[in-house]
């Protein structure tokens, strides 16, 4: 057999819309790395990362948004997202109901962050839906919608420890330009922190 039933599905790539939230937010819960089970694990009594992240999934404005997201569809349901945005509209985020202390052990993120580029959050694939070229075609519509608003360069950043990660990025023509020393922890066992990756939109 080529495939189970259900990845013959030809798959399509389009914007997210407010319903998808369900099937989006455990994709991009996956993409973190531990990212947000680390900041939000007991915020909410019995709620799962995954559901946290729902409401501001379906909303319609901030960079959390599903207006920031594209989406890989097949049989109809989401198999893959890609969730991108200016990275400037992080210094407008609102951390204030996050824990201190955890915001103060990702700062490493925000202190190589390169401030004007255009930024890659999240980019998941289900593991029965890889290995398809959905990747690299939701890479294409990120690519897209940062060339439409101006922007010359795509950032990122990977778990250093993620080599899967590094090599697809690596193929896409990324190439480091920054490291952040993110301490490992047992909500988020990565070692070697993380790495800022850049291209250019243009090639």
């Amino acid at each position: 057999m080529t495939g189970s039933p259900q990845t013959t599905h030809p798959v399509t790539i389009r914007p997210a819309s407010p319903d998808d939230a369900p099937e989006v937010a455990p994709l991009i819960d996956m993409a973190g790395g531990g990212v947000y089970r680390f900041l939000l694990d007991g915020l909410v009594p019995g709620m799962e990362p995954a559901e946290m992240l729902m409401p501001g999934l379906a909303g319609s404005s901030g960079s959390f948004s599903h207006r920031q997201i594209g989406v890989a569809e097949a049989g109809g349901r989401v198999v893959g997202v890609a969730h991108a945005y200016p990275v400037d509209w992080m210094r407008m985020e609102d951390h204030s109901g996050l824990p201190p202390d955890r915001m103060a052990h990702l700062e490493p993120f925000h202190g190589t962050q390169d401030w004007g580029s255009y930024f890659l959050s999240a980019l998941a694939v289900e593991p029965d839906y890889r290995r398809r070229g959905i990747a690299g075609r939701l890479m294409q519509w990120v690519y897209g919608r940062a060339r439409d608003g101006g922007y010359d360069r795509l950032t990122l950043h990977v778990w250093a420890d993620n080599e899967a990660a590094r090599s697809f990025y690596a193929s896409e023509g990324f190439e480091e330009t920054a490291r952040a020393p993110i301490a490992w922890h047992e909500r988020l066992p990565h070692l070697g922190g993380s790495i800022l990756l850049s291209r250019s939109t243009r090639l």
